[in-house]
């Protein structure tokens, strides 16, 4: 009778476990043309998905220096790389991991100049991606 409670107690609980919402996380990769260096952050040139035009995304260091932070940066020499790939939990931007060359001689990798203009442009709080 004991382990028959026990029994039921333990799926009751598993079902509680695993029956709970699950965040919806969907994941969207996008080779990368270039990645410019800035003492605020890394500036990103990718193509369009009309191949035609080209898009920037503004990276910031902070969020590359905590656990936690919304991105991350892989170095490798993989023929794939670069390229980057977004985290969107529940339709919202939550991470993007940055895969990069890790030879900074390679061809991908180039230095943005600081001016004002650049600064400011590393002041963000999310990203609106543009595919």
């Amino acid at each position: 009778m004991k382990r028959a409670i026990a029994c039921a107690l333990l799926l009751v609980l598993a079902l509680a476990a695993f029956g709970q919402a699950q965040p919806k996380v969907y994941v969207k990769s996008v080779p990368i043309l270039k990645i410019l260096s800035h003492p605020e952050g890394y500036k990103v040139l990718y193509l369009l998905s009309d191949n035609v035009k080209v898009a920037e995304l503004y990276l910031p260091y902070r969020w590359f220096n905590k656990a936690g932070g919304k991105a991350e940066i892989v170095y490798g020499a993989d023929p794939s790389y670069p390229y980057f790939s977004v985290f969107y939990q529940d339709g919202k931007f939550n991470f993007i991991r940055l895969y990069v060359q890790k030879n900074m001689q390679d061809l991908t990798w180039g230095i943005l100049r600081q001016t004002e203009v650049s600064n400011a442009a590393f002041d963000v709080e999310s990203l609106d991606i543009q595919y």
